[in-house]
């Protein structure tokens, strides 16, 4: 397994202006230009032999590698590019474990070689022969050259990875972007100057300025690009190589979407902007103590600081709070609540009921009782807040009983006779007494009653 940086293979920026072909007076900027020539070479002879991108990349860091130790001045001895490209080519279709067969890739990179895709290669023409002999010749240098180390590690894989554990690879625009940047980094020394892994980061980078996005932080605040194990320096310099080869544009393109991109050469503020800090929403919310009881109520929160107003909504299975009657102490109270279905008894029937009551015991008129009994204050507030009358489950008089007990009430208010001079009370009267009380509101001690039942 390949490591994820070898020494060797990472160079720093005085050798990679160093090179076998600038010391063989070929300018930088000419070398720059071979290279990304030969990687287009690649990747169009892939395109006809319908290579994955992974191995194409595989071929332009064989390719980059190559000629970091030989050179591509043919007057000095050199070879190249296109020989180079197509040897890498056959040689990353094999380490890759996506073989074509050589005739295949012989034909492929001729047509590349001459600009025509149509053009008709066999095994009797001399272009045929000479581009399958190149190849096989140049495999052996490879290998030498590379000392065997064809093993590598894709920016691509670490892409994927770093998409899903940052849980952004549904965001179709910026991995297409950053898919783009990886790409284009293969035409340029990329690969030489850092690790694949640096490299994806910096690929997401690139996509996260270019679209705008923001990529979201760690649940500890950390940074995306830590979270990832990158450093701020590399993701600078892999972004200034890039916008350098969009500049220079050896390839002269004409229809590059990301020739505009943004420069972002030592500006680490930039580089802040793509964090979508996840600290903000707590500072956001105000704490409980500071939402007044209006706003809790909207926010779904009946419960207020008093926690008088909330019983009597509880108890009577509403959500909204009655009306609050304020008193002396200044707490609010609700008007009407009840314990376990049976409800409070109203002050208008309490009063009622204790005036009949002293009306029998001194001897007066039953005028009392009567008026106490024919109250509609007595019967409207023997109910629910919602106006509908509860009916006692057990102690409700039967029809027949009612009927009786109204008979009789009529005949004692007809009679109108003193307390004074009644009689003792017959059955009848006892009905009538029963009838009279169970349409009256019960007092206290009654309601400590009715509750014990």
């Amino acid at each position: 397994m390949a490591s994820e940086a070898s020494n060797q293979w990472l160079f720093t920026d005085a050798e990679l202006v160093s090179t076998p072909s600038v010391l063989d007076g070929l300018p930088i900027a000419e070398e720059r230009c071979r290279r990304a020539k030969g990687v287009n070479f690649i990747f169009q002879a892939g395109i006809l032999l319908k290579l994955p991108q992974l191995t194409l990349a595989t071929a332009s860091v064989f390719f980059h590698r190559f000629y970091m130790r030989a050179s591509m001045v043919p007057e000095k001895g050199g070879l190249h590019h296109y020989n180079i490209a197509a040897t890498s080519l056959f040689l990353a279709t094999k380490t890759e474990e996506n073989c074509r067969k050589t005739k295949e890739i012989v034909i492929a990179v001729a047509k590349v070689a001459q600009k025509n895709a149509s053009l008709i290669i066999d095994e009797q023409s001399k272009e045929y022969w000479r581009w399958r002999d190149n190849i096989l010749l140049y495999e052996e240098l490879m290998l030498e050259y590379l000392t065997f180390d064809v093993v590598l590690q894709s920016p691509y894989s670490f892409l994927y990875s770093f998409l899903q554990k940052l849980r952004i690879e549904d965001n179709k625009q910026l991995r297409n972007v950053a898919w783009a940047f990886l790409n284009d980094s293969c035409l340029t020394m990329l690969c030489l100057a850092m690790s694949p892994k640096d490299i994806a980061i910096a690929a997401l980078y690139f996509a996260a300025k270019f679209t705008g996005e923001r990529i979201p932080d760690a649940e500890n605040g950390q940074a995306w690009w830590e979270r990832l194990g990158g450093k701020p320096d590399l993701i600078i310099k892999a972004v200034g190589i890039i916008y350098e080869f969009y500049t220079e544009n050896p390839l002269k393109r004409s229809d590059n979407p990301y020739a505009q991109s943004p420069s972002s050469i030592g500006n680490e503020e930039d580089l802040e902007r793509t964090r979508a800090r996840n600290s903000s929403s707590s500072q956001d919310i105000p704490s409980p103590g500071e939402i007044a009881p209006s706003q809790r109520s909207q926010n779904g929160n009946i419960e207020h600081a008093n926690g008088s107003e909330n019983s009597a909504a509880v108890l009577n299975g509403n959500k909204t709070p009655a009306e609050p009657s304020t008193q002396p102490n200044g707490n609010a109270k609700p008007e009407s609540p009840q314990v376990h279905g049976v409800p409070e008894i109203s002050a208008p029937a309490t009063a009622a009921g204790t005036s009949s009551k002293a009306a029998d015991e001194s001897g007066s008129s039953d005028a009392a009782l009567k008026e106490a009994a024919n109250d509609p204050a007595t019967h409207g507030d023997n109910g629910h807040s919602n106006g509908m009358a509860e009916l006692l489950p057990t102690a409700n008089p039967t029809a027949p009983e009612l009927a009786k007990a109204s008979s009789k009430r009529k005949e004692i208010e007809d009679a109108e006779e003193p307390p004074a001079k009644k009689k003792a009370p017959s059955t009848d009267d006892v009905d009538t007494t029963v009838a009279t009380i169970l349409t009256s509101e019960p007092t206290e001690e009654g309601e400590e009653g009715e509750l014990e039942e």
